[in-house]
Parts: C-alpha cells; structure tokens; sequence
C-alpha cells in the first residue's frame, strides 16, 4: 500500500553549499520502512528567472542518481527527454483536499528569486497507510495536516520532549525485553534431552522465523507460546530448576 505522500521545499538562498548530506541523511531512514523517500530534485532560478532543475550528480552524488527528480519535475512542469509535462499550470483547478496541489507546488519554484534554489523531496509516510485506511472505513475524513510551527513548539515544547523521552523509554525496554527473549530461545534451541526436544525444535523454529523475517524479535514469545504453549522464559526457568 501506498502512504500518505508528503512534500518537502525548503529554499537555498545561495548554491554554493549544496551538498549529499541531505539525501544522505534521508538514506537512513529507508531501512526502518516507516518513511520512504520517493523523489529528490534540487533546483535553480537564473538570473533571466528561468527555473533549471540541477543533476545530483553536480551534487557530488554517485553515478545513477540521475533517476531522481522525474517526479518532482513532471509536478513542476519540467520536460523530461523531449516528452511534454502532463498538465499544464492553467488546466489545474482548485482541490478541496486537505494538501497541496500542483499549483500550489508550482507556485513555489515561481516565486523563488533569481540566484537561489531550492530542494524538493517527495515522501511516502509508509507507517500511516493502515491507518489512513482505518480513519476513512470508520467514516473519518482529513480535515488538517502540517507541521506546528515554531510558536506551538514553543507552547509545548517542554511537554512534546517528556512524552518523546517516554515513549522511548518503553520502546528500549521492549527492546530489551524481546532482546532477552530471542537469546532464551537461542539457548533453548541447543537443548538436546528427550524432554525438552519439542522446546528446541519450536525454539529453531521461532528463530528460522526470525532469520527469514516473517517475525520481528518483538513477537518471538507469542510465536513461542502458539507453538509451546508457554513462554520460553517459563520453558527455561523450569529446566533451570529440575537441574
């Protein structure tokens, strides 16, 4: 499924530092598969006011780069290989969906001035496509969306950085804890005794799961105790006490 898709501009007043560290960063974000970076397009207002889109690789980028852009640019108006851009500024009319549309984006490359640039990024929030979907089968509709500004940061910043420090707090404690939990079956996994071979046969199991990534680490116990019919904690404190 494809997530909410969001736009990112932010203005250069000079190029001169344009560099890979933007997309580097962006980068990094791509294994957690929670935010996803469709498209990527720098570009420049010359002089004469005409808009030109930049090449990454004139960022310093590797070869292959070149890809991104195609998106952003068809949204802007650009001709890609001598095709025609799909609609032109005047043919888009007035949306009453909350975002913004291809005026709205093309008005952004208009009113740069001349001599500066701006970075475009295109992307996809993964994480929320279920839950958009649940929001709109329960009736829901998007009203708002947007960042808060640096006036209601400011009215909530204190409160905003607790629950971030919380929520982290329980996320590295879940961690921990499903941490535990796989060296367990690890460990049970090498258990050879008559007694315990249906325990290390589910706890190979449990672990080929993870390997093959059908399950994440977080769901071990319950994958354990479907098939055992206990936890592996309750599995091992028991032979640790018959021994």
């Amino acid at each position: 499924m494809l997530g909410p898709v969001q736009l990112l501009a932010f203005q250069f007043d000079t190029l001169d530092q344009f560099r890979g560290d933007i997309l580097d960063r962006l980068e990094e974000v791509a294994p957690l598969n929670a935010v996803r970076v469709l498209d990527a397009l720098f570009v420049a207002k010359e002089g004469s006011g005409d808009l030109v889109a930049l090449e990454l690789g004139d960022l310093g980028e590797e070869e292959g780069d070149d890809v991104l852009g195609i998106i952003i640019g068809e949204l802007l108006g650009f001709s890609f290989e001598g095709e025609a851009s799909g609609t032109a500024p005047g043919e888009v009319g007035d949306q009453s969906a909350v975002g913004l549309s291809v005026s709205d984006i093309r008005r952004i490359a208009d009113d740069l001035e001349p001599g500066t640039g701006a970075g475009l990024l295109l992307i996809e929030h993964h994480w929320a496509a279920g839950l958009r979907d649940a929001i709109a089968g329960a009736g829901g509709e998007l009203i708002l969306q947007g960042f808060l500004t640096l006036d209601g940061l400011a009215m909530v910043g204190e409160e905003l950085i607790s629950a971030a420090e919380a929520i982290q707090a329980i996320e590295l404690a879940d961690a921990l804890t499903a941490e535990a939990t796989v060296r367990s079956i690890e460990a049970l996994a090498t258990i050879e005794l008559a007694a315990d071979v249906e325990a290390a046969v589910v706890a190979r199991t449990v672990l080929g799961l993870i390997e093959a990534g059908f399950i994440d680490k977080a769901d071990a116990e319950e994958a354990a105790v479907a098939l055992l019919g206990e936890t592996i904690l309750q599995r091992v404190s028991t032979n640790e006490g018959n021994s």
